[in-house]
């Protein structure tokens, strides 16, 4: 299927020291599916997670687990380059994901040996950061010595505008937060929903009607397909991902239609998982499995659903698949050299 937009902007971010270029930008052919590398960057260290503020604005988390921990305002552009302008500490350590609120007015790291989320307030121009809030879990789970401990993973927004969740691998719980009337989150108001004991959820995609969520667990290796409705996630079904053992899955993500879901295992049996999404009840069903590079920490699909691109840390390469519109196949087709790729970003 030819693509309306023969070219995309790709951020990758990369672990490495502040000497390392880690923050790659390329043009990628969607028509092709190869990529030309446009800019580097270098001293942001750790860049394992980016997201876009606008076409001129881009956070980065560094990763270093310790206490130089960071957010990273970069300024620039895709095809010209991002450079850093302004870096706050998180006050948890390893910060491993950073989300955009819905109005844009702040950042959320999700700070994994922290057992925290830190909120960052935005101005509009997002030359500076103010010290954030840093909201501290607590708990632990049964599975020690991963579960000894909180470990915040992955900040999300209900698709209703009404909560923002964090997803606690250490806890085996997703934590909300109402928001207010400025979209804000209440943190005094914030309940827990338990999941099941040991899973250690890490990251969750929604559907386009916002009533189904998907979520990856981390220790169990498996996928759990939630109902959603207004504060309430309701398991439906949990499905294995990972036959391997590796009890490391990590990335997920729903095709651009809705009929496949993805999911990636590493450690052993690296690769992603296919499933088959049901339309009307949401429930998935194993449909295909494709071995990767080693380490497939993150994915991502081009907005028309021909590509999926898989960061493959260890083995500094970025693996490019056509992706088959009706089976939700993955052929492989090229790769894309890059040291240490762990986040994948079109613009």
């Amino acid at each position: 299927m030819t693509s309306l937009i023969p070219a995309l902007m790709m951020i990758v971010g990369s672990y490495g020291a502040p000497n390392d270029t880690t923050i790659h930008t390329y043009a990628f052919d969607t028509n092709t599916g190869t990529a030309t590398e446009l800019s580097s960057t270098t001293g942001v260290p750790n860049a394992s997670f980016l997201t876009l503020v606008n076409d001129h604005t881009l956070l980065a988390v560094n990763e270093n687990c310790d206490q130089t921990d960071a957010l990273t305002v970069l300024k620039g552009t895709a095809k010209e380059g991002f450079h850093p302008v302004a870096s706050a500490l998180t006050g948890g350590e390893a910060p491993c994901h950073v989300v955009l609120s819905p109005d844009g007015s702040y950042a959320v790291t999700a700070n994994y040996l922290g057992g925290s989320v830190s909120i960052f307030p935005l101005d509009r121009e997002v030359r500076s950061l103010p010290q954030p809030i840093v909201v501290s879990f607590s708990g632990h789970g049964p599975r020690s010595p991963r579960q000894d401990t909180p470990h915040a993973h992955f900040t999300s927004f209900t698709p209703d505008g009404q909560f923002m969740v964090v997803d606690d691998l250490g806890t085996d719980r997703l934590h909300m937060f109402p928001l207010d009337d400025h979209g804000r989150p209440v943190v005094d108001d914030m309940f827990d929903i338990e999941l099941q004991a040991g899973s250690g959820p890490r990251h969750l995609v929604y559907n386009e009607a916002g009533d189904r969520a998907y979520l990856v667990n981390e220790l169990d290796g498996t996928v759990t397909v939630l109902a959603y409705e207004t504060g309430r996630f309701v398991p439906l079904q949990s499905v294995p991902a990972d036959y391997a053992g590796g009890h490391a899955s990590a990335d997920i993500h729903l095709s651009p239609d809705g009929r496949f879901l993805y999911s990636s295992n590493r450690i052993k049996g690296d690769g992603i998982v296919i499933f088959s999404v049901d339309e009307k009840s949401g429930r998935i069903t194993e449909a295909g499995f494709m071995p990767t590079g080693s380490h497939p920490r993150n994915f991502a699909i081009t907005p028309d659903g021909n590509w999926l691109l898989v960061a493959c840390r260890d083995d500094n390469r970025i693996e490019v698949y056509r992706r088959h519109h009706d089976t939700g196949a993955l052929i492989p087709h090229t790769s894309i050299p890059c040291p240490k790729p762990v986040c994948i970003l079109f613009q």
